[in-house]
């Protein structure tokens, strides 16, 4: 099973830094820079974060925005090499996020590498994102992870995202429940429209699926860590270790190593 699952399902709090890769070919936004490049940025960020004492990274094709919603041949190509590498760099579990939405393209690549879980942003219904309208992906990934025999790559599925609009106007419970029952998530990443939000979501998930993870997807920082881990099992990290404040920024490794500092004298 997947280890960071198995450490939040044991009662731990995890922590988990993001990795964000520059345009890859194939996007809409690549430039030419070359793969050794790349895969050096990926890994000093990675390394990084495990130095600064992180439980996991996430590697995500951020530069790639705006996407389309399926991952090419060059991406894919590209995205399987880079995370190869950070994969032989580091110990700490690894996690995989294509912008996409691409369930297959993300256990394929998850399973060939021998990754610890990925994060699926449109699970159940259809959402509004700035690029139109995407559909929930809970069919594709457990069609994936079953026929890749990866059982132990964890789902964490996200529910009403806040880059996107919930079609249909539901409130998030009746999506929190159909993304455990009937999609089988093993995990939720929530992330309100802001900060208050994002805590009266896990607050909900919580209270009625006490026993499934619950990771808190943005806004988390130093000064709201103690109230996030009052409730959350675990909290996904990105602009507030940057040296810009922002998730197109470079890791700050003071930072990161002070955030983590306060993150384990608090879990």
């Amino acid at each position: 099973m997947s280890k960071i699952l198995d450490r939040m399902h044991a009662g731990e709090k995890i922590s988990i830094g993001m990795v964000q890769l520059t345009a890859l070919p194939g996007s809409s936004t690549y430039a030419g820079e070359g793969l050794k490049a790349m895969i050096k940025a990926a890994i000093d960020e990675a390394k990084a974060l495990e130095k600064a004492g992180f439980d996991s990274i996430m590697i995500q094709n951020l530069g790639d925005l705006p996407v389309s919603h399926k991952v090419s041949a060059p991406q894919l190509a590209w995205a399987s090499r880079i995370v190869f590498e950070v994969a032989n760099s580091v110990s700490i579990p690894i996690g995989l996020n294509f912008m996409e939405n691409d369930a297959e393209a993300m256990l394929a690549l998850a399973s060939a590498a021998a990754l610890d879980f990925v994060r699926l942003k449109v699970f159940i219904g259809v959402m509004v994102t700035p690029f139109g309208l995407v559909e929930g992906c809970a069919h594709d990934a457990n069609k994936a992870r079953n026929l890749l025999n990866a059982a132990n790559i964890a789902m964490f599925a996200d529910v009403h995202d806040r880059t996107g609009i919930n079609l249909g106007g539901r409130d998030i419970d009746p999506d929190i429940r159909e993304a455990i029952d009937l999609g089988h998530a093993d995990g939720l990443v929530l992330t309100g429209k802001d900060y208050d939000e994002s805590m009266r979501f896990i607050g909900a998930s919580k209270k009625k699926f006490p026993r499934i993870p619950v990771v808190l997807g943005g806004s988390c920082n130093e000064e709201n860590l103690a109230q996030t881990l009052r409730l959350a099992d675990g909290v996904i990290i990105s602009s507030a270790l940057k040296d810009t404040n922002s998730a197109f920024g470079k890791i700050n490794p003071e930072k990161a190593k002070r955030f983590m500092e306060l993150f384990k004298k608090l879990g």
